[in-house]
């Protein structure tokens, strides 16, 4: 039978999921300020209209990206200021020389610092140069200006827009690839592939997500998404004991509907002893509308080192994301590759495309290498509308005592508008947390009747209870008028 059972697990029986990825949200309006260069002096540059449409008015543009990546949480406004001609040349080579300094990018006197959430610089004429294409910072950085002290993201591209759009279905994959830098990202969405039968980590390597191979991918992956606030506890399930999960498409907006699994892994997976990657959990996502979806048949063929072709033409299936907190303290993403051996038999003409098959098909098994005989099987894909996943999990003592401590504690009333009563744990101390939908832990006490959520803002909250005399945890959901 197939469930479609709540987003939170029972935390009894493995480690919260507020342990690990910590969601830092970036929702409602990000104002930009757009501000170009023009070095070269001549008729070249892309035009103010082209810019602006760009960002802000095309179908394909940063605006449209991000509202679609975001399910419409948060949105990109801005202004595209004329280009600026008198001004410090750029100077050297490599990097970061190809941008203007920070001493010019905060003496802009028409730019309005007091309202922008980034500054997006637009240098023309830097082609003779070794420049990157895009380049970002990691968050909002502290900058002097003419009205004093302030933050903003700083983003910088020597990239032209592509029109109508490129395969991501956007004016610039690369803009769109910086940008989700400058929302806190500091790193790529790799892979994890094998080379020669040794596990390896492919720097842009998840073809499938705009930080990975940027130029085939659409959305960011689902861990990003839950990190930012776009994926809530609404449309994700932690996956606790052995049952059937359907998933639904990454890339539509479905509000309460399940678009990523999580698996806390109480041992860690640790594919390649000799590199310091060490997997902590398991984001598993479908993804149904790709940008390779819009692709010809002969786009979406993978060229093979003895240049033939793979033809990549079954793309609907399971993508696992292997998460790593313990060894970097932001948490890093990598698409663990479910087909490691070589594509068609001899691998494909670059390391990145290895990982182009990644996904786990129809009727195929991955399990987990782990002492915790973890296993997971897609058993249905209904193409672009959801697949199922069957996963058995270890067996677990707790697990009854569980439901039996969760139907015994009772909390009323729901909605709650001042006190949040506790009742059936008569003679019990407990440590209540309460979570917001982002998984941000923003109320803890210990009590034995009631919680004061009085000056909490309306919404849903997860309220972990632990029992200070047997250690028994379990999780309820309420709602603050």
């Amino acid at each position: 039978m197939l469930k479609n059972i709540l987003s939170i697990g029972a935390v009894a029986l493995c480690s919260s999921l507020f342990s690990q990825v910590v969601v830092g949200p970036v929702l409602d309006t990000q104002r930009l300020a757009i501000v170009p260069f023009d070095y070269a002096l001549d008729s070249s540059h892309t035009s103010i209209s082209d810019i602006d449409s760009g960002f802000f008015k095309s179908s394909a543009s940063m605006k449209a990206f991000f509202a679609e990546a975001s399910y419409g949480k948060m949105t990109l406004e801005g202004t595209v200021y004329p280009y600026r001609r008198n001004q410090p040349p750029l100077f050297g080579v490599g990097y970061t020389n190809c941008y203007p300094t920070d001493a010019v990018i905060t003496n802009q006197p028409d730019v309005n610092y007091a309202i922008i959430d980034n500054i997006i610089l637009l240098p023309h004429d830097t082609a003779s140069k070794s420049c990157a294409a895009g380049n970002s910072s990691s968050g909002k950085l502290p900058f002097t200006t003419p009205i004093g002290p302030q933050q903003f993201r700083r983003s910088g591209f020597r990239t032209s827009f592509y029109f109508p759009n490129d395969f991501s279905k956007t004016t610039s994959s690369t803009i769109a690839h910086e940008l989700m830098h400058s929302f806190g990202n500091g790193f790529h969405s790799n892979s994890y592939v094998q080379d020669s039968g040794v596990w390896k980590v492919q720097g842009y390597g998840n073809v499938f997500d705009i930080l990975g191979l940027r130029s085939q991918a659409s959305h960011p992956c689902s861990m990003l998404k839950h990190k930012l606030g776009w994926l809530t506890q609404q449309e994700i399930q932690q996956v606790v004991q052995t049952d059937t999960f359907r998933i639904y498409p990454l890339e539509q907006t479905l509000p309460g509907q399940t678009q990523c699994l999580i698996i806390d892994l109480t041992q860690q997976l640790d594919l390649q002893p000799t590199d310091t990657f060490k997997f902590d959990q398991l984001y598993l996502e479908y993804r149904g509308l790709t940008g390779f979806d819009s692709r010809s048949a002969w786009q979406r063929r993978v060229r093979l080192k003895n240049n033939t072709y793979y033809p990549n033409d079954s793309l609907h299936g399971l993508s696992i994301i292997g998460v790593d907190c313990s060894s970097f303290q932001d948490c890093r993403p990598m698409l663990i590759d479910m087909h490691p051996d070589p594509i068609g038999g001899v691998g494909a003409s670059y390391f990145p495309n290895e990982a182009s098959d990644a996904p786990l098909k129809l009727n195929e098994t991955y399990k987990v290498a782990t002492a915790d005989s973890i296993s997971i099987k897609v058993i249905q894909v209904s193409q672009g509308n959801y697949i199922d996943v069957a996963i058995t999990m270890p067996l677990s003592t707790g697990l009854e005592n569980y439901k039996k401590a969760a139907a015994k504690v009772q909390l009323y009333p729901s909605p709650v508008e001042d006190y949040l009563h506790i009742q059936g744990a008569q003679g019990s101390v407990y440590r209540v947390q309460l979570y917001d939908i982002y998984g941000n832990l923003v109320k803890q006490e210990l009590t034995e009747e009631q919680v004061d959520m009085s000056n909490l803002k309306s919404g849903l909250y997860i309220v972990v209870m632990e029992d200070l005399s047997t250690m028994q945890r379990i999780q309820k959901r309420v709602i603050k008028m």
